[in-house]
Protein backbone atom coordinates (compact mmCIF):
# COMPACT_ATOMS: atom_id res chain seq x y z
CA UNK A 1 0.00 0.00 0.00
CA UNK A 2 1.27 3.45 -0.69
CA UNK A 3 -0.91 6.72 0.35
CA UNK A 4 -0.16 9.45 1.80
CA UNK A 5 -1.86 11.55 4.97
CA UNK A 6 -3.45 14.05 2.90
CA UNK A 7 -5.47 11.82 0.84
CA UNK A 8 -6.42 10.04 4.08
CA UNK A 9 -7.46 12.67 5.14
CA UNK A 10 -9.63 13.56 2.94
CA UNK A 11 -11.36 10.28 2.46
CA UNK A 12 -12.12 9.71 5.88
CA UNK A 13 -13.29 13.47 6.69
CA UNK A 14 -12.36 13.56 10.37
CA UNK A 15 -10.86 16.21 12.35
CA UNK A 16 -7.16 16.22 12.19
CA UNK A 17 -4.60 16.71 14.97
CA UNK A 18 -0.98 16.70 14.62
CA UNK A 19 1.48 17.29 17.05
CA UNK A 20 4.73 20.14 16.95
CA UNK A 21 6.62 17.63 14.91
CA UNK A 22 3.85 16.42 13.39
CA UNK A 23 4.23 14.65 9.92
CA UNK A 24 4.19 16.26 6.70
CA UNK A 25 0.99 16.15 4.95
CA UNK A 26 2.62 14.05 1.79
CA UNK A 27 3.75 11.75 3.91
CA UNK A 28 3.47 8.50 2.33
CA UNK A 29 2.01 5.69 4.52
CA UNK A 30 2.77 1.70 3.37
CA UNK A 31 1.86 0.18 6.60
CA UNK A 32 -1.47 -0.37 8.12
CA UNK A 33 -1.89 -1.77 12.13
CA UNK A 34 -5.17 -2.45 13.64
CA UNK A 35 -2.77 -3.84 17.28
CA UNK A 36 -0.34 -2.10 18.44
CA UNK A 37 1.31 -5.45 19.43
CA UNK A 38 3.05 -5.01 15.86
CA UNK A 39 4.60 -1.75 16.28
CA UNK A 40 7.95 -3.31 18.29
CA UNK A 41 10.30 -1.76 19.44
CA UNK A 42 13.03 -1.11 17.03
CA UNK A 43 10.92 -0.80 13.89
CA UNK A 44 10.68 2.00 12.14
CA UNK A 45 6.76 2.95 11.87
CA UNK A 46 7.34 6.33 10.36
CA UNK A 47 5.34 5.38 7.64
CA UNK A 48 2.42 3.68 9.32
CA UNK A 49 -0.79 4.30 10.71
CA UNK A 50 -2.48 2.19 13.04
CA UNK A 51 -6.36 1.96 13.13
CA UNK A 52 -7.99 2.28 16.32
CA UNK A 53 -11.23 -0.66 16.25
CA UNK A 54 -13.60 -0.75 18.92
CA UNK A 55 -14.08 -4.64 19.07
CA UNK A 56 -15.81 -6.80 21.55
CA UNK A 57 -13.27 -7.09 23.54
CA UNK A 58 -10.72 -4.82 23.17
CA UNK A 59 -11.32 -0.82 22.65
CA UNK A 60 -8.22 0.16 19.96
CA UNK A 61 -8.76 3.82 21.37
CA UNK A 62 -7.07 2.92 24.82
CA UNK A 63 -4.00 2.40 22.92
CA UNK A 64 -3.73 5.33 20.98
CA UNK A 65 -0.57 6.68 23.53
CA UNK A 66 1.34 3.20 22.77
CA UNK A 67 0.96 3.81 18.94
CA UNK A 68 2.06 7.60 19.33
CA UNK A 69 4.94 6.22 21.30
CA UNK A 70 6.13 3.86 18.71
CA UNK A 71 6.62 6.54 16.61
CA UNK A 72 3.68 5.92 13.73
CA UNK A 73 3.13 8.70 12.03
CA UNK A 74 -0.80 8.93 11.53
CA UNK A 75 -3.46 7.23 13.75
CA UNK A 76 -7.07 7.17 13.08
CA UNK A 77 -8.71 7.22 16.12
CA UNK A 78 -12.41 8.16 17.36
CA UNK A 79 -13.99 11.26 18.25
CA UNK A 80 -12.63 12.31 21.51
CA UNK A 81 -10.34 15.05 20.04
CA UNK A 82 -9.15 15.60 23.45
CA UNK A 83 -8.18 12.14 24.44
CA UNK A 84 -6.21 12.72 20.83
CA UNK A 85 -3.94 15.84 21.71
CA UNK A 86 -3.29 14.21 25.19
CA UNK A 87 -1.76 10.98 23.35
CA UNK A 88 0.37 13.26 21.07
CA UNK A 89 1.69 15.32 23.81
CA UNK A 90 3.82 18.83 23.55
CA UNK A 91 6.34 16.95 21.60
CA UNK A 92 4.56 14.53 19.39
CA UNK A 93 5.93 13.68 16.03
CA UNK A 94 2.34 11.82 14.97
CA UNK A 95 -0.88 13.22 13.50
CA UNK A 96 -4.23 11.57 14.30
CA UNK A 97 -7.65 12.17 12.67
CA UNK A 98 -10.99 11.58 14.52
CA UNK A 99 -13.64 10.07 13.17
CA UNK A 100 -17.03 8.90 14.15
CA UNK A 101 -16.56 5.39 12.91
CA UNK A 102 -13.10 3.96 12.28
CA UNK A 103 -13.91 1.12 10.94
CA UNK A 104 -15.52 2.51 8.17
CA UNK A 105 -12.75 4.54 7.57
CA UNK A 106 -10.44 1.71 7.69
CA UNK A 107 -12.71 0.71 5.02
CA UNK A 108 -12.45 4.18 3.26
CA UNK A 109 -8.74 3.50 3.16
CA UNK A 110 -8.77 0.19 1.36
CA UNK A 111 -10.90 1.61 -1.07
CA UNK A 112 -8.93 4.50 -2.12
CA UNK A 113 -6.06 1.95 -2.49
CA UNK A 114 -7.70 -0.58 -4.42
CA UNK A 115 -8.82 2.15 -7.55
CA UNK A 116 -5.01 2.91 -7.47
CA UNK A 117 -4.60 -1.08 -8.50
CA UNK A 118 -5.11 -2.86 -12.26
CA UNK A 119 -6.13 -5.94 -10.55
CA UNK A 120 -9.05 -8.57 -11.45
CA UNK A 121 -10.92 -8.99 -8.14
CA UNK A 122 -13.03 -11.43 -7.47
CA UNK A 123 -15.29 -11.52 -4.51
CA UNK A 124 -16.63 -15.06 -3.24
CA UNK A 125 -19.82 -15.17 -0.85
CA UNK A 126 -22.13 -17.89 0.72
CA UNK A 127 -23.56 -19.61 3.56
CA UNK A 128 -21.68 -22.76 3.65
CA UNK A 129 -18.30 -23.64 1.28
CA UNK A 130 -16.83 -19.97 0.71
CA UNK A 131 -12.90 -20.84 2.04
CA UNK A 132 -12.90 -23.99 0.30
CA UNK A 133 -14.60 -22.44 -2.73
CA UNK A 134 -11.91 -19.47 -2.24
CA UNK A 135 -8.73 -22.07 -2.29
CA UNK A 136 -9.94 -23.76 -5.80
CA UNK A 137 -10.60 -20.12 -7.41
CA UNK A 138 -7.02 -19.03 -5.96
CA UNK A 139 -5.21 -22.05 -7.18
CA UNK A 140 -7.16 -21.90 -10.60
CA UNK A 141 -5.80 -18.30 -11.28
CA UNK A 142 -2.51 -18.24 -9.94
CA UNK A 143 -1.45 -20.83 -12.88
CA UNK A 144 -2.63 -17.65 -15.37
CA UNK A 145 -0.62 -14.70 -13.17
CA UNK A 146 0.18 -13.86 -9.95
CA UNK A 147 -2.41 -13.57 -7.36
CA UNK A 148 -3.42 -13.11 -4.18
CA UNK A 149 -5.86 -14.13 -1.60
CA UNK A 150 -7.85 -13.44 1.87
CA UNK A 151 -5.65 -15.31 4.56
CA UNK A 152 -7.65 -18.08 6.31
CA UNK A 153 -10.97 -17.03 6.90
CA UNK A 154 -10.22 -13.16 7.35
CA UNK A 155 -13.75 -12.35 5.46
CA UNK A 156 -15.14 -9.43 7.74
CA UNK A 157 -15.16 -5.70 8.09
CA UNK A 158 -11.70 -5.91 9.43
CA UNK A 159 -10.18 -8.92 7.49
CA UNK A 160 -11.03 -7.57 3.37
CA UNK A 161 -9.69 -3.88 3.95
CA UNK A 162 -6.42 -5.51 5.37
CA UNK A 163 -6.00 -8.36 1.97
CA UNK A 164 -7.12 -5.03 -0.02
CA UNK A 165 -4.30 -2.96 1.50
CA UNK A 166 -1.62 -6.09 1.28
CA UNK A 167 -2.41 -6.55 -2.39
CA UNK A 168 0.67 -5.53 -4.43
CA UNK A 169 0.80 -3.25 -7.71
CA UNK A 170 1.41 -5.45 -10.64
CA UNK A 171 -0.85 -8.56 -9.17
CA UNK A 172 -3.19 -10.23 -11.90
CA UNK A 173 -6.23 -11.41 -9.34
CA UNK A 174 -6.95 -10.94 -5.87
CA UNK A 175 -9.87 -13.39 -4.00
CA UNK A 176 -11.56 -12.08 -1.63
CA UNK A 177 -14.05 -14.03 0.59
CA UNK A 178 -16.74 -11.95 1.96
CA UNK A 179 -18.39 -12.96 5.25
CA UNK A 180 -21.83 -11.59 6.48
CA UNK A 181 -23.18 -10.71 9.67
CA UNK A 182 -26.56 -8.73 7.98
CA UNK A 183 -27.81 -6.31 5.67
CA UNK A 184 -25.50 -3.99 4.22
CA UNK A 185 -22.50 -6.15 5.16
CA UNK A 186 -21.59 -7.59 1.46
CA UNK A 187 -22.44 -4.29 0.00
CA UNK A 188 -19.98 -2.20 1.75
CA UNK A 189 -17.50 -4.84 1.64
CA UNK A 190 -18.15 -4.94 -2.26
CA UNK A 191 -17.87 -1.11 -2.09
CA UNK A 192 -13.83 -1.54 -1.01
CA UNK A 193 -13.00 -4.58 -3.10
CA UNK A 194 -14.88 -3.59 -6.16
CA UNK A 195 -15.10 -7.09 -7.57
CA UNK A 196 -15.15 -7.72 -11.57
CA UNK A 197 -16.17 -11.09 -10.64
CA UNK A 198 -19.03 -12.39 -7.99
CA UNK A 199 -19.17 -15.86 -6.74
CA UNK A 200 -22.21 -17.13 -4.86
CA UNK A 201 -21.57 -20.46 -3.23
CA UNK A 202 -25.09 -21.48 -2.24
CA UNK A 203 -28.18 -19.95 0.12
CA UNK A 204 -28.48 -22.20 3.18
CA UNK A 205 -29.64 -21.52 6.97
CA UNK A 206 -26.39 -20.76 8.16
CA UNK A 207 -27.94 -17.02 8.52
CA UNK A 208 -31.38 -17.84 9.97
CA UNK A 209 -31.30 -16.59 13.36
CA UNK A 210 -30.22 -13.27 11.99
CA UNK A 211 -32.15 -12.91 9.04
CA UNK A 212 -35.01 -14.69 9.22
CA UNK A 213 -35.33 -16.06 5.74
CA UNK A 214 -33.88 -17.83 2.76
CA UNK A 215 -35.19 -15.18 0.48
CA UNK A 216 -33.39 -12.60 3.15
CA UNK A 217 -29.97 -14.37 2.85
CA UNK A 218 -30.00 -14.29 -1.07
CA UNK A 219 -31.04 -10.72 -1.23
CA UNK A 220 -28.07 -10.08 1.13
CA UNK A 221 -25.50 -12.30 -0.72
CA UNK A 222 -27.02 -10.35 -3.85
CA UNK A 223 -25.23 -7.26 -2.63
CA UNK A 224 -21.70 -8.87 -3.71
CA UNK A 225 -23.27 -7.16 -7.33
CA UNK A 226 -23.71 -3.87 -5.86
CA UNK A 227 -20.97 -2.48 -7.61
CA UNK A 228 -20.62 -4.70 -10.75
CA UNK A 229 -21.46 -3.66 -14.23
CA UNK A 230 -22.46 -5.33 -17.38
CA UNK A 231 -18.73 -5.84 -18.25
CA UNK A 232 -18.34 -8.22 -14.63
CA UNK A 233 -19.77 -11.88 -14.31
CA UNK A 234 -21.67 -13.36 -11.33
CA UNK A 235 -21.46 -16.86 -10.78
CA UNK A 236 -24.10 -19.21 -8.82
CA UNK A 237 -25.26 -22.36 -7.85
CA UNK A 238 -27.14 -23.49 -10.04
CA UNK A 239 -28.30 -26.55 -8.48
CA UNK A 240 -29.70 -23.83 -5.63
CA UNK A 241 -33.29 -22.87 -6.27
CA UNK A 242 -32.84 -19.66 -3.94
CA UNK A 243 -30.08 -18.72 -6.80
CA UNK A 244 -31.81 -19.27 -10.03
CA UNK A 245 -31.00 -15.71 -10.66
CA UNK A 246 -31.81 -13.77 -13.43
CA UNK A 247 -31.66 -10.28 -15.14
CA UNK A 248 -34.97 -9.56 -14.45
CA UNK A 249 -34.33 -10.56 -10.31
CA UNK A 250 -31.51 -8.09 -9.75
CA UNK A 251 -33.50 -5.65 -11.11
CA UNK A 252 -35.98 -5.91 -8.90
CA UNK A 253 -33.52 -6.11 -6.41
CA UNK A 254 -32.87 -2.45 -7.55
CA UNK A 255 -29.70 -3.26 -9.58
CA UNK A 256 -29.25 -0.82 -12.36
CA UNK A 257 -25.90 -2.77 -13.92
CA UNK A 258 -26.36 -6.22 -14.72
CA UNK A 259 -23.75 -8.64 -14.68
CA UNK A 260 -23.25 -11.44 -17.23
CA UNK A 261 -25.18 -14.70 -15.40
CA UNK A 262 -22.94 -18.18 -15.48
CA UNK A 263 -24.16 -21.20 -13.70
CA UNK A 264 -22.00 -23.94 -12.11
CA UNK A 265 -23.36 -27.19 -10.57
CA UNK A 266 -25.16 -30.67 -12.19
CA UNK A 267 -28.03 -29.52 -13.51
CA UNK A 268 -28.29 -30.04 -17.08
CA UNK A 269 -29.26 -26.27 -17.50
CA UNK A 270 -25.38 -25.41 -15.99
CA UNK A 271 -23.15 -23.66 -18.06
CA UNK A 272 -20.29 -24.86 -16.02
CA UNK A 273 -21.51 -28.61 -15.54
CA UNK A 274 -20.28 -31.65 -13.50
CA UNK A 275 -21.69 -35.23 -14.80
CA UNK A 276 -20.96 -38.88 -14.29
CA UNK A 277 -19.34 -38.14 -10.54
CA UNK A 278 -17.50 -40.67 -8.76
CA UNK A 279 -16.32 -40.36 -4.85
CA UNK A 280 -13.47 -42.60 -3.09
CA UNK A 281 -11.09 -42.33 -0.34
CA UNK A 282 -8.36 -40.43 -1.99
CA UNK A 283 -10.31 -38.87 -4.70
CA UNK A 284 -13.16 -37.26 -6.19
CA UNK A 285 -13.78 -37.34 -10.06
CA UNK A 286 -16.47 -36.42 -12.78
CA UNK A 287 -17.00 -35.15 -16.60
CA UNK A 288 -16.60 -31.48 -17.40
CA UNK A 289 -18.68 -29.69 -19.66
CA UNK A 290 -18.76 -25.72 -20.63
CA UNK A 291 -21.72 -24.28 -22.27
CA UNK A 292 -22.70 -27.74 -23.56
CA UNK A 293 -19.18 -29.14 -24.63
CA UNK A 294 -17.56 -32.09 -23.11
CA UNK A 295 -14.01 -30.14 -21.91
CA UNK A 296 -12.47 -32.75 -20.21
CA UNK A 297 -12.30 -35.80 -16.79
CA UNK A 298 -11.12 -34.54 -13.68
CA UNK A 299 -9.67 -35.81 -11.02
CA UNK A 300 -9.56 -33.98 -7.48
CA UNK A 301 -7.22 -34.92 -4.97
CA UNK A 302 -10.16 -34.16 -2.40
CA UNK A 303 -12.82 -36.36 -1.12
CA UNK A 304 -16.41 -35.57 -1.52
CA UNK A 305 -19.15 -33.70 -4.18
CA UNK A 306 -19.06 -30.61 -2.33
CA UNK A 307 -15.44 -30.33 -3.26
CA UNK A 308 -17.09 -30.48 -7.59
CA UNK A 309 -18.91 -27.25 -6.70
CA UNK A 310 -15.81 -25.21 -5.70
CA UNK A 311 -13.81 -26.54 -8.41
CA UNK A 312 -16.34 -25.77 -11.24
CA UNK A 313 -16.74 -22.04 -9.32
CA UNK A 314 -12.60 -22.05 -9.81
CA UNK A 315 -12.99 -23.28 -13.39
CA UNK A 316 -15.78 -20.80 -13.63
CA UNK A 317 -13.41 -17.68 -12.23
CA UNK A 318 -10.64 -18.37 -14.77
CA UNK A 319 -13.22 -18.48 -17.93
CA UNK A 320 -14.84 -15.29 -16.85
CA UNK A 321 -10.85 -13.73 -16.50
CA UNK A 322 -10.24 -14.95 -20.03
CA UNK A 323 -9.08 -18.64 -19.81
CA UNK A 324 -9.43 -20.19 -23.34
CA UNK A 325 -10.21 -24.28 -23.64
CA UNK A 326 -6.56 -24.97 -24.06
CA UNK A 327 -5.43 -22.66 -20.87
CA UNK A 328 -8.68 -24.49 -18.85
CA UNK A 329 -6.85 -28.41 -19.87
CA UNK A 330 -3.71 -27.30 -19.85
CA UNK A 331 -3.59 -25.20 -16.99
CA UNK A 332 -6.41 -24.60 -14.95
CA UNK A 333 -7.84 -28.24 -14.33
CA UNK A 334 -4.14 -29.42 -13.26
CA UNK A 335 -4.14 -26.46 -10.48
CA UNK A 336 -7.47 -27.17 -8.99
CA UNK A 337 -6.90 -30.80 -8.93
CA UNK A 338 -3.60 -30.54 -7.17
CA UNK A 339 -5.38 -28.73 -4.30
CA UNK A 340 -4.88 -31.06 -0.91
CA UNK A 341 -7.60 -31.60 2.16
CA UNK A 342 -4.62 -29.47 3.86
CA UNK A 343 -5.12 -26.49 1.33
CA UNK A 344 -8.83 -25.86 2.12
CA UNK A 345 -8.06 -26.80 6.18
CA UNK A 346 -11.42 -28.18 6.80
CA UNK A 347 -11.86 -31.75 6.24
CA UNK A 348 -9.61 -34.39 6.94
CA UNK A 349 -9.86 -38.50 5.32
CA UNK A 350 -7.63 -41.13 7.31
CA UNK A 351 -7.46 -43.98 6.04
CA UNK A 352 -5.96 -46.09 9.41
CA UNK A 353 -5.62 -50.21 10.36
CA UNK A 354 -8.43 -50.29 12.25
CA UNK A 355 -10.97 -47.94 9.73
CA UNK A 356 -11.68 -44.79 8.34
CA UNK A 357 -12.42 -41.83 9.87
CA UNK A 358 -13.95 -38.35 8.08
CA UNK A 359 -12.69 -35.56 10.75
CA UNK A 360 -14.80 -32.09 9.93
CA UNK A 361 -14.96 -30.19 13.24
CA UNK A 362 -14.67 -26.76 11.72
CA UNK A 363 -18.53 -26.01 11.55
CA UNK A 364 -22.11 -27.52 11.05
CA UNK A 365 -24.70 -26.31 8.90
CA UNK A 366 -27.55 -28.21 7.47
CA UNK A 367 -26.15 -28.46 4.52
CA UNK A 368 -22.62 -29.20 5.65
CA UNK A 369 -23.74 -31.70 7.79
CA UNK A 370 -25.61 -33.52 4.98
CA UNK A 371 -22.54 -32.77 2.40
CA UNK A 372 -20.70 -35.22 4.74
CA UNK A 373 -23.57 -38.02 5.35
CA UNK A 374 -23.25 -37.87 1.41
CA UNK A 375 -19.36 -39.04 2.15
CA UNK A 376 -19.94 -41.04 4.99
CA UNK A 377 -22.67 -42.96 2.72
CA UNK A 378 -20.00 -43.70 -0.35
CA UNK A 379 -16.91 -43.85 1.76
CA UNK A 380 -18.80 -46.53 3.70
CA UNK A 381 -20.99 -48.52 1.25
CA UNK A 382 -19.25 -52.11 2.28
CA UNK A 383 -18.59 -51.44 6.37
CA UNK A 384 -20.04 -50.28 9.15
CA UNK A 385 -21.54 -46.82 9.12
CA UNK A 386 -21.39 -44.07 12.56
CA UNK A 387 -21.53 -40.70 12.71
CA UNK A 388 -20.78 -38.42 15.81
CA UNK A 389 -22.64 -35.15 15.21
CA UNK A 390 -22.84 -32.14 17.34
CA UNK A 391 -25.20 -28.97 17.98
CA UNK A 392 -25.80 -27.25 14.75
CA UNK A 393 -25.47 -24.00 15.75
CA UNK A 394 -27.81 -19.88 14.86
CA UNK A 395 -30.44 -21.49 13.21
CA UNK A 396 -32.92 -19.47 15.11
CA UNK A 397 -36.62 -20.94 15.18
CA UNK A 398 -35.66 -23.46 12.78
CA UNK A 399 -33.36 -25.17 14.80
CA UNK A 400 -35.64 -27.76 16.31
CA UNK A 401 -37.04 -29.26 12.72
CA UNK A 402 -33.36 -28.92 10.87
CA UNK A 403 -32.17 -31.04 13.79
CA UNK A 404 -34.87 -33.21 13.22
CA UNK A 405 -34.62 -33.11 9.53
CA UNK A 406 -30.58 -34.14 10.04
CA UNK A 407 -32.21 -37.63 11.86
CA UNK A 408 -34.38 -38.57 8.95
CA UNK A 409 -31.12 -37.79 6.33
CA UNK A 410 -29.11 -39.85 8.34
CA UNK A 411 -31.58 -42.89 8.17
CA UNK A 412 -32.45 -42.44 4.23
CA UNK A 413 -28.12 -42.43 4.10
CA UNK A 414 -28.08 -45.84 5.80
CA UNK A 415 -25.82 -44.61 8.70
CA UNK A 416 -25.83 -47.81 11.01
CA UNK A 417 -25.06 -45.72 14.81
CA UNK A 418 -25.51 -41.49 14.97
CA UNK A 419 -24.03 -40.30 18.06
CA UNK A 420 -25.84 -36.78 18.94
CA UNK A 421 -23.39 -34.50 20.94
CA UNK A 422 -25.03 -31.70 22.48
CA UNK A 423 -28.63 -30.06 23.82
CA UNK A 424 -29.78 -29.91 20.05
CA UNK A 425 -28.55 -32.68 19.11
CA UNK A 426 -31.07 -34.40 20.69
CA UNK A 427 -33.69 -33.61 18.04
CA UNK A 428 -31.42 -35.72 15.92
CA UNK A 429 -33.05 -38.78 17.30
CA UNK A 430 -36.16 -37.76 17.56
CA UNK A 431 -36.35 -36.72 13.66
CA UNK A 432 -35.67 -41.09 13.53
CA UNK A 433 -38.79 -43.16 12.22
CA UNK A 434 -37.83 -46.03 10.92
CA UNK A 435 -35.80 -47.83 14.28
CA UNK A 436 -32.61 -49.12 11.85
CA UNK A 437 -30.62 -46.62 12.99
CA UNK A 438 -29.13 -46.25 16.55
CA UNK A 439 -29.01 -43.14 17.94
CA UNK A 440 -27.23 -42.70 21.06
CA UNK A 441 -26.87 -38.89 23.33
CA UNK A 442 -24.52 -37.70 24.86
CA UNK A 443 -24.39 -33.90 26.96
CA UNK A 444 -20.67 -33.13 25.15
CA UNK A 445 -17.93 -33.98 23.44
CA UNK A 446 -16.06 -35.30 26.43
CA UNK A 447 -18.66 -37.74 27.13
CA UNK A 448 -18.87 -38.76 24.01
CA UNK A 449 -14.84 -38.98 23.60
CA UNK A 450 -15.12 -41.50 26.70
CA UNK A 451 -17.39 -43.53 24.89
CA UNK A 452 -16.06 -43.25 21.43
CA UNK A 453 -14.27 -46.64 21.39
CA UNK A 454 -16.89 -48.51 23.05
CA UNK A 455 -18.98 -47.16 20.15
CA UNK A 456 -16.93 -47.77 16.81
CA UNK A 457 -15.88 -50.66 16.15
CA UNK A 458 -12.57 -52.13 14.10
CA UNK A 459 -13.38 -51.68 10.01
CA UNK A 460 -16.09 -48.74 10.53
CA UNK A 461 -16.59 -45.87 8.59
CA UNK A 462 -16.43 -42.67 11.11
CA UNK A 463 -17.89 -38.99 10.74
CA UNK A 464 -17.19 -36.87 13.60
CA UNK A 465 -19.10 -33.50 12.44
CA UNK A 466 -19.52 -30.61 14.74
CA UNK A 467 -19.12 -26.41 15.05
CA UNK A 468 -15.32 -25.80 16.54
CA UNK A 469 -17.28 -24.50 20.07
CA UNK A 470 -18.50 -27.72 20.19
CA UNK A 471 -14.99 -29.61 20.77
CA UNK A 472 -15.69 -32.45 18.73
CA UNK A 473 -11.70 -32.64 17.92
CA UNK A 474 -11.58 -34.64 20.92
CA UNK A 475 -13.57 -37.40 19.42
CA UNK A 476 -11.74 -37.44 16.62
CA UNK A 477 -8.50 -38.36 18.56
CA UNK A 478 -10.16 -40.79 20.60
CA UNK A 479 -11.14 -42.20 17.49
CA UNK A 480 -7.58 -41.87 15.35
CA UNK A 481 -5.89 -43.57 18.70
CA UNK A 482 -8.62 -46.50 18.50
CA UNK A 483 -8.03 -47.52 14.69
CA UNK A 484 -4.36 -46.84 14.70
CA UNK A 485 -3.71 -49.79 17.82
Amino acid sequence: MMIDIQTIKEITGGVFVTGPKGPALDTVIDKVVTDTRLLKSGIDCSHTVFIAIKGEKFDGNDFIGSAAEAGVSLIIAGPDVEKARNAIGKKGKTAIICCDDTLKAYGKIAEAYRKTLDVNVIGITGSVGKTTCKEFVYSALSVLGSCAKTPANHNNEIGVPRTILDVKPGTSSAVIEMGMRGRGQISFLAEIAKPHIGIITNIGTAHLELLGTKENTRLAKLEITDHMDEKDFLIVNGDDGYLAVSEEVLKEAGREHIPAIRTFGFSDNCFFRASGETVTVNDTSFELSIGGKFIANVTLGVTGIHYIYAALAGIAAAWASGAGEKEIKDKVIPAVSAVTPGDTGRQQIYGLPGGTLIDDCYNASPESMKAELEILERLGKNSRKTAFLGDMLELGTVSEEEHRRLGRICEEKGIDVVVCVGERAKDIRTGASNGQTEFIWFADSEEASEAADRIAKKGDTVLVKGSHSMKMGVISERIREFFSA
